[in-house]
C-alpha cells in the first residue's frame, strides 16, 4: 500500500495528464507553439569588425615584430654591447684636469737658527693624461663582456624561436575553430532540414510530436555548440591580434577556409640523429653553454689577472705658483707598477672558490637545460609521429561516418524515415569531423614545438641569418598531408565541413 501511495503521489506532481502521459505527447498550452523557439543568430564574424586574412607566414613574421619579449631581449642585447664597449675602454687613457690653492702658515728656521712665522699660498693648475690599466685583468673582462653578448644574442634567437612557436600555435587554433564552427552551421541547417520533414510528417499523420520536440532539441544543441565556437574564435582571434600588435575593429583570419593538415619538416628523421641536431643548433643551449664559458673566464681572471701588475702613467702639464697672478710652467710625468694581494687580488682564497663553485652551478644548468631540450624534442617529436598516424585513422573514420549519414538519408528518400536514427548518425558525422579537426591542430603545431624543441626555422622565417637547417625544413609552399605542393592543400578524399 505504501508503494501505490508513493506512485499516486508522484502521478500529482507530473505536469500532464493520464491520457497525455501513456499516448506520449505533451498537450500544448493555449495560443503557445509546442516547439521552442530558435532564435536567429547574427553573422560572423560581426560586420563592426574589419576581417584581416593572415597566411601563416604573415603571421610569423608581424610576431617577429611586435612580440614585447623579443623587444626586451633586443635591449638586453644592446645592454650586453654597452657593457663590451665598457670594458673596451679600459685599455684607453682619460683627460686629468685638476687645480686648486694650497695655504701654509707656520714657523720656519732660519740659516741663523732663529725662528719666524711664515705664511705662504700655492696655486696650482694642471691637464693631461692619466692610464691605469691590468692588461690581463681588462682583457679577461672584454673577453667576459664579448662571451655575454653573444650569449645575449642567442637567447634573442631563442625568444624569436618560441615566441614563432606560439604562433604558429595560435594561428593553426584559431584556424580549426573556424573550421569547427563550419562544422556546427551545416549541422544546424541539417538538423533543420529534419525538423521540416518531421513537421511535414505531423502534418499528415504520419509522426508524433515527440520527433519534431527532439529534432527541435537537436538544432538547438547544435547551434548552441555553433554560438560557444563562435565565442571561443573571437577569443582567439583577439588573442592574435594582441600578438601581431594590432587592436579591435581588426580581426585577423586564417587565410585558409578549412584546416588541413600540411607537412612544413620532414618528420621521418631518427630520433637520435634530431636529439644530436639540438645540441648543436639550439639557441637556448648555446646561451647556457657561453654562460659557462664566461664563468670559465671570470675563474681565469680571478685566478691568473693579479700576478700580472697594474701599471699607471700620467703625464701632466700645468702651472704652479705662490698665487694666481704669478704661476710659473711646470711638467710632470709619473709611471707606477703594483701589485694588489689580499681580497681582490694575489692570495685570495674566498674569490678563488666562489668563482670555481660558479663556474660548476653554471655546468650544472647546462646539464639540466640539455635534459629538458632532448625531452622537448623527444615530446614533440613522438606526437608529431603518433598525430600522423591519428590523423590516416581519424580520416578513415570520417568517411565511414559520412558514409553511414548517406545511407541513412537514402532510407528517408525511400520513405523509411526515423528522426532518431538520422540525428544520431548525424551527431556521428560531427563528432567525427570534430575529431578530425582536433588531430590536424596538433599534428601542425607539433611540427613547429618541434622545429623550436632543435632550434630551425622554417625556410620562409629565415631571419637574422639563423637559416632552417636542409632536410628538416619544408619548401616555402608547404606541402599537404599527400605531399602535393599548395598553399590549400589536397582536398581530396577529405570530408566537407
Amino acid at each position: 500500500m505504501k508503494r501505490w501511495a508513493a506512485f499516486l503521489a508522484l502521478l500529482c506532481l507530473l505536469p500532464v495528464g493520464w491520457d497525455s502521459l501513456a499516448s506520449g505527447t505533451t498537450p500544448p498550452k493555449e495560443n503557445q507553439s509546442p516547439l521552442p523557439v530558435i532564435p536567429e543568430l547574427p553573422p560572423f564574424p560581426n560586420p563592426r569588425y574589419e576581417i584581416q586574412p593572415l597566411s601563416l607566414s604573415q603571421v610569423l613574421m608581424k610576431t617577429l615584430g611586435a612580440s614585447p619579449s623579443i623587444v626586451i631581449s633586443k635591449r638586453q642585447v644592446a645592454v650586453r654591447f654597452a657593457q663590451r664597449i665598457t670594458a673596451i675602454e679600459t685599455f684607453f687613457p682619460s683627460i686629468a684636469i685638476g687645480g686648486g690653492t694650497m695655504d701654509y702658515s707656520g714657523e720656519v728656521q732660519g740659516s741663523t737658527g732663529q725662528f719666524s712665522n711664515v705664511t705662504k699660498q700655492n696655486s696650482q693648475l694642471s691637464h693631461g693624461l692619466f692610464l691605469s690599466v691590468n692588461p690581463l685583468s681588462s682583457s679577461f673582462q672584454t673577453l667576459i663582456a664579448t662571451t655575454n653578448l653573444d650569449s645575449a644574442r642567442s637567447f634573442l634567437s631563442e625568444t624569436e624561436n618560441q615566441k614563432m612557436a606560439q604562433g604558429a600555435s595560435l594561428y593553426f587554433r584559431t584556424s580549426a575553430s573556424y573550421s569547427r564552427i563550419a562544422v556546427y552551421r551545416e549541422a544546424v541547417r541539417i538538423s533543420r532540414k529534419i525538423l521540416d520533414e518531421e513537421r511535414r510528417l505531423v502534418e499528415l499523420g504520419g509522426a508524433s510530436v515527440v520527433g519534431i520536440l527532439r529534432a527541435a532539441h537537436e538544432v538547438a544543441r547544435n547551434t548552441r555548440f555553433m554560438v560557444q565556437e563562435e565565442n571561443r574564435a573571437y577569443r582567439l582571434s583577439f588573442r592574435l591580434a594582441q600578438l601581431l600588435g594590432e587592436s579591435p575593429p581588426i580581426l585577423p583570419t586564417p587565410r585558409e577556409s578549412f584546416l588541413f593538415p600540411r607537412l612544413y619538416l620532414d618528420d621521418q628523421e631518427n630520433l637520435r640523429h634530431l636529439l644530436a641536431l639540438a645540441d648543436r643548433k639550439r639557441p637556448l643551449l648555446a646561451g647556457v653553454r657561453q654562460q659557462v664559458e664566461a664563468r670559465r673566464q671570470a675563474f681565469q681572471n680571478v685566478l691568473f689577472g693579479p700576478a700580472f701588475p697594474t701599471l699607471s702613467a700620467g703625464i701632466l702639464n700645468g702651472s704652479l705658483g705662490p698665487d694666481f697672478t704669478s704661476l710659473v710652467g711646470m711638467n710632470q710625468a709619473i709611471t707606477m707598477a703594483f701589485w694588489n694581494i689580499g681580497p681582490g687580488g694575489l692570495l685570495d682564497p674566498g674569490g678563488i672558490l666562489l668563482a670555481r663553485k660558479n663556474v660548476r652551478l653554471q655546468e650544472a644548468r647546462l646539464s639540466r637545460q640539455r635534459f629538458i631540450v632532448h625531452r622537448q624534442v623527444s615530446d614533440s617529436f613522438e606526437s608529431l609521429r603518433k598525430t600522423r598516424q591519428e590523423e590516416v585513422v581519424a580520416l578513415e573514420d570520417v568517411r565511414l561516418a559520412k558514409l553511414t549519414f548517406d545511407a541513412t538519408q537514402i532510407r528517408v528518400q525511400l520513405g523509411l524515415f526515423h528522426a532518431l536514427e538520422l540525428i544520431i548518425s548525424l551527431r556521428d558525422l560531427i563528432n567525427a569531423q570534430l575529431r578530425y579537426i582536433d588531430i590536424v591542430e596538433e599534428f601542425e603545431a607539433s611540427q613547429f614545438r618541434l622545429m623550436a624543441a632543435i632550434g630551425v626555422r622554417p625556410d620562409f622565417i629565415a631571419v637574422n641569418n639563423y637559416p632552417g637547417v636542409s632536410g628538416l625544413t619544408g619548401p616555402v609552399e608547404p606541402k599537404s598531408r599527400t605531399g602535393k605542393q599548395g598553399g590549400g592543400g589536397s582536398t581530396k578524399g577529405r570530408p566537407s565541413p
